[in-house]
């Protein structure tokens, strides 16, 4: 009788957990921010210009993927986050956009990198309005 009152417990235990990690409790206030890369190159993701055109250390977006990332936000959402993708690691900037923490959220912060003819296009989810991509 003993082991079933510990394993129930055991059960609601892991329950509570999960549903406070699923709503928030435990998380930071973070962006999800999706790439979709349907173009055979590899992709740089940077916070800034600065970290990008240093070349070095760069998140990833995998050639013909969907790479996911989380950067943190103030508790506010009002922080700006600029995402900047670039040709590989220090290669040309193909993407220069900054909006704040809760602009990203509410616009679902989905990129696609698609190729058109010799170029390659990134479009994302956030409104028209909001400044766009730097030339």
């Amino acid at each position: 009788m003993a082991w079933r009152q510990i394993l129930v417990a055991s059960l609601l235990g892991c329950a509570v957990v999960f549903s406070a990690c699923q709503f928030g409790v435990f998380s930071e206030n973070r962006v999800k921010m999706t790439f979709v890369n349907e173009s055979d190159e590899l992709l740089c993701f940077n916070l800034s210009s600065a970290a990008a055109a240093r070349g070095g250390y760069c998140d990833e977006v995998k050639p013909n993927g969907t790479s996911v990332w989380r950067p943190g936000c103030d508790g506010a959402g009002r922080q700006p986050i600029t995402v900047v993708l670039t040709l590989g690691p220090g290669g040309p900037e193909l993407y220069n956009r900054t909006a704040t923490c809760n602009d990203w959220k509410e616009s679902g912060a989905e990129f696609t990198i698609e190729p058109r003819g010799q170029e390659l296009v990134v479009t994302d989810t956030l409104p028209d309005y909001l400044p766009g991509p730097t030339p």
